[in-house]
């Protein structure tokens, strides 16, 4: 399952849609070194219904249904520090720091999206 993963890129998130978060999930998410994201609760049938309504006509199957609400769970989130860093790589004139930070803002469960941009910045130029 990993290589299969790894053969699309190296994922920044791994989500769940359970509480608590299941062994398998927390293995693979420190095999490829992704971060993990899970619910505060298990979300219900009802609350995937709502989050993945939008997206209802593209999914076939409850496999599918399960992971894209975790997906968009994640997302939701991380929603604010994403555009956040966007905002901020953009000031610096630095759009090409964007994925960098991002992996390095949920890294090291940082707030301060300015000094790890300007610390990039600073390596990038050594």
């Amino acid at each position: 399952m990993i290589k299969y993963i790894l053969k699309f890129g190296k994922p920044v998130i791994i989500a769940t849609d359970v509480n608590p978060l299941p062994k398998t999930i927390e293995k693979l998410a420190s095999a490829v070194g992704s971060n993990v994201f899970f619910p505060k609760t298990s979300l219900t049938y009802k609350e995937k219904k709502k989050i993945i309504d939008d997206y209802k006509h593209r999914i076939k199957d409850s496999h599918q249904k399960d992971a894209l609400a975790a997906a968009l769970r994640a997302f939701k989130n991380y929603h604010s520090t994403f555009l956040k860093i966007g905002e901020i790589v953009e000031r610096f004139k630095r759009k090409d720091l964007f994925d960098e930070a991002v992996k390095t803002v949920l890294k090291k469960k940082t707030e301060n999206i300015i000094d790890v941009v300007r610390d990039l910045i600073g390596r990038k130029h050594k």
